[in-house]
């Protein structure tokens, strides 16, 4: 699909009733990470922030972060933790969800741009985090040398991915360009691009397949109570086997880091 049609699609997705019901009435869209003891999807949302940011080792109060593909500004907001609202950015290609960023994480700088065609100079940010959205980037590896020119020297990347063996799954949202096979492909990535100190920490159980199995559970729960009827329970629950079901090596979540070198 071309950039408007995924862009309205996309918004269909991120913003109807039923998904912000099921984030709790938050603004995440991510599988998030899973703990043993985590409670639901909000809080699952959190962990993989932390899970993201701990890459940062120094982050309290110092440099400038870019949230690229930053929804709605939920994952943005998060930063506030540990960010001053100045020091803070937010892009993304789709005007309603700016729109929703903007009420979202207050006093940062939002700005609609394409991922792959940033309109920043060099050496610009510290930090870049990417959640859950450069397996949709058209390609994910423009991205990473867009993330590698707009980052300071020693700056860091930080951004949980989805590698995948096909692009069935996915309803047209990523492209057969963003495939890799394994995990040291996807490494090579990085280091074309000229990243340093990769990291990258395989998370399918406790991102992918535990939000999948929530979710599964929710929707049950949703058509047991009658808000969701039936052939809307069949065909949510039947795609959801299927990203259940895949094999390690057909789709797998990971956490990454990886750094630009000094020199």
């Amino acid at each position: 699909m071309d950039q408007t049609e995924f862009i309205s699609k996309f918004d269909s997705l991120i913003l109807n009733s039923p998904t912000r019901d099921y984030y709790g009435q938050t603004e995440f869209f991510n599988v998030g990470y899973w703990h043993p003891e985590t409670q639901n999807q909000q809080e699952a949302c959190f962990n993989l922030m932390e899970k993201l940011l701990a890459f940062i080792p120094e982050k309290q109060g110092t440099g400038t972060i870019l949230d690229v593909g930053c929804g709605l500004g939920a994952t943005t907001s998060y930063l506030l933790k540990y960010y001053s609202p100045a020091d803070v950015v937010g892009i993304n290609i789709s005007a309603k969800q700016i729109e929703k960023s903007i009420v979202n994480a207050p006093g940062c700088k939002f700005i609609c741009m394409d991922a792959v065609q940033m309109e920043f100079e060099d050496d610009l940010f510290d930090n870049i985090i990417c959640v859950e959205a450069a397996f949709y980037f058209d390609t994910r590896e423009k991205f990473l040398l867009e993330a590698m020119r707009v980052l300071k020297p020693g700056g860091n990347l930080i951004l949980s991915d989805v590698i995948f063996d096909t692009t069935e799954y996915f309803g047209g949202f990523v492209i057969p360009e963003n495939i890799v096979k394994d995990i040291e492909e996807y490494k090579n990535l990085y280091n074309r691009a000229g990243f340093q100190q990769i990291e990258v920490v395989e998370a399918t159980d406790e991102c992918w397949k535990t939000h999948y199995r929530d979710l599964k559970s929710w929707i049950e729960e949703e058509f047991q109570g009658g808000k969701i009827d039936e052939p809307t329970y069949q065909a949510n629950v039947g795609a959801i086997d299927v990203l259940l079901n895949l094999s390690s090596s057909s789709i797998g979540y990971l956490l990454v880091s990886a750094k630009k070198p000094v020199n």
